[in-house]
């Protein structure tokens, strides 16, 4: 059970951080184009743009990666890759058979 749970939790935060970023670089094309004939700031929201951009193409990636089972979780399915509702206790509780 408590497998299920540590690989659930990190579905979530890798999710959070990715979903945040991807807002986040959003935003940073609009501050982009406030901050015209102000070049030195506008290229720092471009730079911070960039490194969210990258930020979510690494959460993707090592979403990809536990949802092929390759990081030693659980294997069986059961596993859904982001929590729908609940708590990580409860989606611990709920897949009961075949845990340890």
């Amino acid at each position: 059970m408590g497998q299920s749970a540590v690989t659930t939790d990190l579905f979530y935060d890798l999710v959070s951080i990715q979903y945040h970023a991807l807002k986040g670089q959003e935003l940073y094309t609009r501050f982009t184009k406030d901050a015209q004939g102000q070049q030195d700031i506008a290229s720092f929201f471009e730079e911070v743009k960039k490194q969210d951009i990258q930020r979510a193409e690494r959460c993707h990636e090592f979403l990809t990666r536990l949802s092929q089972g390759t990081t030693g979780g659980t294997t069986g399915g059961t596993q859904e890759p982001y929590p729908a509702e609940g708590t990580t206790q409860r989606q611990g509780q709920t897949t009961g058979a075949g845990t340890r």
